[in-house]
């Protein structure tokens, strides 16, 4: 929050943070923007206030219009294995056959555009690990704003740990295709595009404030802790990329945009006169991790495990007693966990009586003795004395 900000704007933002209906974050919104004084330091604050509120008022009334919402008991896919990559495309793109080829799901594959309904979830091994496979029903332009399953879809790519974007390239237009998608994903405050000086903020009901800094940060720790206890958040998960500073934390708890871990599947490579509309897609999207593959001639599909696996950001931490061998199963944690995050992970006591560490695998030598601080690397072996 900018400091030349009247003292009741921390109350009025709280209220606005803990409403739950809509009606009542409008109402708690209106109030906000009224107390906030106009001048060049509060433009952009007030800016993306007005855009909140235009927001939340369309949606509510596009509620009122359309009656009873539409069912999403069944777009729920509780996640599963080590993370969860919901499948996006358009209708025809080759999703189902994809899911198919992948996992161990057996979706229905037609030549009638639509034929997924609802999402279908399925299990993708890469090497000792499982990653849940998503194929939603199809994408189409304005589906962030329809009334159908369009806005379903999106919440399930919200939700989702990653992303995994399908293309047709036998189509006229593959980049026009994935412009619209990406175009979707914008609409609904989803991002595809890792961007330097990034701060995530994730609301927990327990726990207390953690912050995780992935790289160098400029921002002191206990500086986020008061910022969100200041604003009344007593349970959150923070997390910060590059240079982000203290004003992006508090505008990263008002803005509701989250990253996404995203590869994109160029198919039907198999398709004629696809080469020059592929190096196309890859100028374009130059910024983007894009496999190309067959789903009908199942070429390029052993590359996108381990894209995935690596996009996520994610790593395997196996743990092993004083004298026993290791876990077969490993822990999944994020890239750059500390052995303190991993202590925690296991038990609360873990951390609070923790003497000391042995590390197999990215330590100096095997099994050398570390403390709460070191960083954790994938495939490491971890021991904890308390």
């Amino acid at each position: 929050m900018p400091t030349n900000l009247p003292p009741e704007c921390a109350e009025l933002e709280r209220k606005y943070l803990e409403a739950k209906t809509a009606s009542e974050k409008i109402e708690a919104l209106q109030n906000y923007l009224a107390a906030i004084p106009k001048h060049k330091g509060t433009e952009r604050l007030r800016a993306q206030l007005k855009t909140k509120l235009a927001k939340l008022r369309s949606e509510e009334e596009r509620k009122k219009r359309r009656g009873p919402s539409y069912s999403g008991s069944k777009y729920a896919i509780k996640k599963e294995g080590a993370a969860q990559v919901v499948l996006l495309g358009f209708t025809g793109s080759g999703k189902s056959s994809l899911l198919k080829a992948l996992t161990n799901a057996n979706p229905e594959i037609y030549g009638h555009p639509f034929t997924t309904t609802e999402p279908i979830p399925g299990m993708m091994g890469f090497e000792d690990v499982q990653i849940q496979l998503v194929e939603a029903p199809a994408l189409f332009e304005g589906a962030s704003e329809g009334t159908g399953w369009g806005p379903r879809v999106l919440g399930l790519a919200r939700n989702a740990d990653g992303l995994l974007l399908v293309v047709d390239l036998s189509t006229p237009n593959p980049c026009l295709q994935l412009e619209t998608i990406i175009n979707e994903l914008n609409k609904s405050h989803i991002v595809v595009e890792d961007r330097a000086g990034r701060v995530e903020v994730e609301r927990r009901e327990a726990g207390g404030i953690q912050v995780v800094s992935f790289g160098k940060s400029a921002i002191p720790p206990h500086d986020i802790e008061r910022l969100l206890r200041k604003m009344r958040v007593d349970h959150a998960v923070v997390k910060t990329w590059g240079d982000a500073q203290i004003g992006d934390v508090a505008q990263a708890l008002l803005r509701e945009t989250l990253y996404k871990p995203t590869i994109v599947v160029a198919n039907k490579t198999d398709e004629k006169g696809v080469e020059g509309k592929l190096r196309e897609l890859k100028e374009a999207f130059s910024y983007l991790n894009i496999i190309e593959t067959s789903a009908t001639l199942k070429t390029g599909l052993e590359e996108i495990p381990r894209r995935i696996f690596e996009s996520l950001k994610i790593m395997r931490i196996y743990t092993k007693r004083p004298g026993q061998n290791q876990s077969e199963k490993p822990m999944i944690m994020e890239e750059g966990a500390t052995v303190g995050d991993a202590a925690k992970m296991i038990h609360k006591d873990f951390y609070k009586e923790f003497k000391h560490a042995r590390v197999w695998g990215s330590s100096k030598y095997p099994g050398e003795r570390v403390g709460l601080s070191y960083v954790l690397k994938d495939r490491d072996v971890l021991e904890i004395r308390v």
